[in-house]
């Protein structure tokens, strides 16, 4: 299995638009990032099970607007999905934000 990690700017929704209703602490696998990636004018979506670290070691709260994260999955198919530019969802039971991705990490 492939092991990988990004650097992303992310966007937790309010809670009275759907988002969590509790702050999550700044290292969780709470969250299921779901990528999209364009392929032949065919857009694929795929959930990843994913560690998500916040880099200012603050945690993710519900109403956050362009917080930095790294995140690292372990997956074959997240080099597909997971590149410079590629948006994706946060997922818990529901779409609870969203980000892009800025860049990978070599590990």
């Amino acid at each position: 299995m492939t092991r990988m990690k990004v650097r992303a700017l992310i966007t937790l929704l309010p809670p009275e638009k759907g988002g969590l209703t509790h702050a999550l602490p700044h290292r969780t696998q709470s969250l299921t990032i779901c990528a999209h990636h364009r392929e032949g004018g065919v857009l694929h979506n795929r959930p990843f099970a994913a560690a998500i670290t916040t880099d200012d070691w603050k945690p993710l709260t519900p109403g956050d607007r362009n917080h930095i994260m790294t995140i690292i999955v372990t997956d074959d198919e997240a080099t597909e999905y997971l590149r410079p530019g590629e948006r994706f969802d946060l997922w818990c039971g529901h779409d609870v934000g969203s980000g892009i991705v800025s860049r990978r990490v070599v590990i």
